[in-house]
């Protein structure tokens, strides 16, 4: 990690509630959720209580707005990309022969679980990215 990210974070000051200071608190300590996580992230994370590991792990404006909540919090370049892959996931599950619902409750967990993670590497990493799944592989 880069010493100079290290001394400058502190977002206590960038007017970010609770929710976003324990998140970003959590990952500047811990790391990014991957799909291979560390076991220092593992252990951390199963001796959370519930609410906050609903907390770290989800987002319920991303859940429910989706590329718009990615747009609120400035991160277009992913929000686009976010559209993109929702329509891509609606033609493959209609494809297969899948419902409507099947597609939105696909497209609804995949924005509630990379929101966070997206938004850390946005503020604190300064990342400019189109790649939604930056730092989860």
């Amino acid at each position: 990690m880069d010493n100079s990210t290290e001394e400058t974070f502190d977002c206590a000051n960038w007017g970010l509630s609770k929710a976003w200071q324990f998140r970003f608190k959590f990952y500047e300590e811990n790391g990014l959720p991957k799909f291979k996580s560390s076991d220092q992230y593992k252990e951390k994370f199963k001796a959370l209580p519930p609410r906050q590991r609903f907390i770290l792990a989800s987002n319920i404006g991303a859940c429910f707005c989706g590329p718009l909540y990615f747009l609120y919090l400035g991160m277009w370049r992913k929000a686009i990309i976010l559209c993109l892959l929702w329509f891509t996931i609606a033609f493959v599950v209609f494809a297969c022969g899948g419902s409507k619902a099947i597609a939105i409750c696909v497209n609804m967990s995949l924005s509630m679980t990379i929101a966070n993670p997206a938004y850390y590497l946005h503020r604190v990493k300064k990342s400019k990215s189109f790649n939604i799944f930056e730092g989860l592989f």
